[in-house]
């Protein structure tokens, strides 16, 4: 049996953080948290935040100065971490984002010798995506992604994306997001004095809001309303239109929830939609298990792979507003068929505690460093 590992010191190189909401800042933000109640020793490098306010979060977070462009300067960033490094004498840069990120992070490595590991949003690597479509940023990608020393997949539709793009399939590693199950475990009642749907997201295109306000509109009068948390640039024209389709009075844009606020969102909902276009791997869903919520989700990415049609949840096509509301009609009349995937929801949960989450980023941390001490990191969940 090995003796005691010393604390590692790592480095999560984002282009994200709190206090922006997204899986990704959350995926972020509990990692960190973890590695430091365990005693390691993380330090966050992010983006400027644009919001006021402090960077209290329980651990270091350190603002670099806001890229220009991602297509110049973006090196830049160096002289900024080896001069950390020299202070903090890092183990690993984990880099959340595939562009620039793990681009930064190779020229970081070729200076300084510290591997570095990749965990590719979605959006920074999918196929018809902004930096897929430029061909020089692409190049950069790419490179950047095959030369890391192991690259983490939020699921098996990520793995196959990431693979696609020529990263050797040995070292990609399949790790799910988590969710913090207390914090989910109870709150509140929300004061919204009807029953209400829930979703939860970023407002723009991809989201598919639009198509759940249209399979919102063709539920019949009486039905739960739509409460939909979260901002982005399709706000003004998600609330025209439900005002064209005369549910305006049924559906309510809430804007961003944190805390308590969203637990309590989530739990006195009905029920949870997820009409997503495209989804890598969604946390929203994530949360919504452990509010022991049933879920309506498309059949797109990683969805399918955390709902078990009839199971925890029920899977519909893409962009059919009536797919939807022909889910949601089935739930919420039928109250033992929802009281069931509900039960469903919660065991789900549970698979993905994030403790145990964290856990397996330690693992592959110490695998990178050469531990051999440690079992093999699994491949899949």
């Amino acid at each position: 049996m090995s003796g005691p590992r010393e604390p590692l010191s790592v480095c999560l190189l984002s282009d994200v953080s709190l206090p922006s909401l997204g899986g990704a800042q959350t995926v972020l933000d509990c990692l960190a948290r973890r590695l430091t109640a365990l005693g390691h020793r993380p330090v966050v490098l992010a983006p400027p935040r644009r919001e006021p306010g402090t960077d209290d979060y329980g651990y270091p977070l350190v603002r670099h100065r806001r890229m220009i462009s991602k297509r110049f300067g973006t090196r830049l960033l160096i002289p900024r971490l080896l001069a950390m490094h020299r202070r903090r004498r890092f183990d690993l840069v984990h880099c959340h984002a595939a562009y620039p990120q793990a681009h930064v992070a190779a020229s970081f490595r070729a200076v300084s010798g510290v591997p570095y590991v990749v965990r590719p949003h979605g959006s920074d690597i999918l196929p018809g995506e902004s930096i897929r479509r430029h061909p020089r940023l692409e190049r950069r990608m790419r490179r950047a992604i095959v030369g890391a020393d192991a690259v983490i997949a939020q699921g098996e539709f990520l793995r196959g994306v990431i693979e696609e793009v020529g990263v050797d399939p040995a070292l990609v590693r399949v790790i799910n997001n988590g969710v913090d199950l207390t914090e989910f475990a109870d709150a509140a009642p929300h004061p919204h004095p009807r029953p209400y749907i829930l979703s939860v997201g970023s407002l723009v295109p991809h989201k598919g809001f639009d198509v759940l306000i249209r399979g919102h509109a063709a539920l019949p009068a009486g039905s739960p309303d739509l409460l939909l948390a979260g901002a982005g640039p399709e706000a003004g024209s998600l609330r025209r239109l439900a005002a064209e389709l005369e549910v305006g009075d049924r559906v309510h844009l809430l804007g961003i929830v944190t805390g308590r606020e969203k637990v309590a969102l989530y739990r006195s909902a009905v029920c949870f939609v997820c009409p997503s276009r495209r989804e890598p791997f969604a946390n929203v869903i994530l949360e919504a298990f452990a509010s022991g919520l049933a879920v309506v989700a498309t059949d797109v990415g990683g969805n399918c792979e955390m709902i078990r049609h009839g199971v925890n949840g029920l899977l519909v096509p893409a962009d059919s507003p009536a797919a939807i509301a022909g889910a949601v009609r089935r739930l919420v009349g039928d109250p033992a068929a929802l009281a069931a995937l509900c039960a469903g929801a919660r065991q789900t949960a549970v698979r993905y505690a994030w403790e145990a989450v964290a856990d397996r980023y330690l693992e592959l941390y110490h695998e990178v460093q050469g531990d051999r001490t440690i079992s093999q990191v699994p491949t899949s969940t």
